[in-house]
């Protein structure tokens, strides 16, 4: 895997964690909807409570895609770690600019006061570079 791969990650797992949120959400409302009589009569009867039932599966499934925000957090966390090592405060920059905060080339130059050009040919090499380094020592300590 190359430095941009590993770092793109970290703009995977945001839509991941997007996702999964949404999925949450319509859970929620599945689970909090009934169908109501407006006489107040009984629609249906059953041997078990399924309101009950509908919410011990909706807490479940929120437990497990709390779990799994929580991994790919973790996963952002360490991507920002090794950011965090590069020496450049503009390589730094960049690197969060780009993977974590997902800005365009365009917005990067701009707000770094640099030509496109530059910030998306010389200083994303420098960095990609820095970051190859860093994942290499940290293979070799391994």
């Amino acid at each position: 895997m190359t430095a941009k791969e590993w770092l793109l990650r970290a703009r995977n797992i945001d839509a991941e964690i997007r996702e999964l949120r949404k999925g949450r959400e319509r859970a929620l409302t599945e689970a909090t909807s009934a169908a109501v009589n407006a006489d107040g009569e009984r629609v249906q009867t059953s041997n078990g409570n399924t309101t009950e039932k509908k919410f011990i599966n909706y807490a479940a499934y929120s437990e497990a895609i709390d779990k799994r925000i929580d991994e790919l957090y973790a996963v952002k966390r360490e991507i920002l770690t090794v950011i965090s090592e590069v020496d450049d405060a503009a390589l730094r920059t960049l690197l969060i600019a780009k993977y974590i905060n997902g800005k365009t080339w365009e917005k990067i130059a701009e707000n770094m006061c640099y030509s496109e050009y530059h910030v998306k040919r010389r200083l994303h090499s420098q960095a990609l570079r820095a970051v190859e380094e860093i994942l290499r020592k940290r293979k070799e300590q391994f």
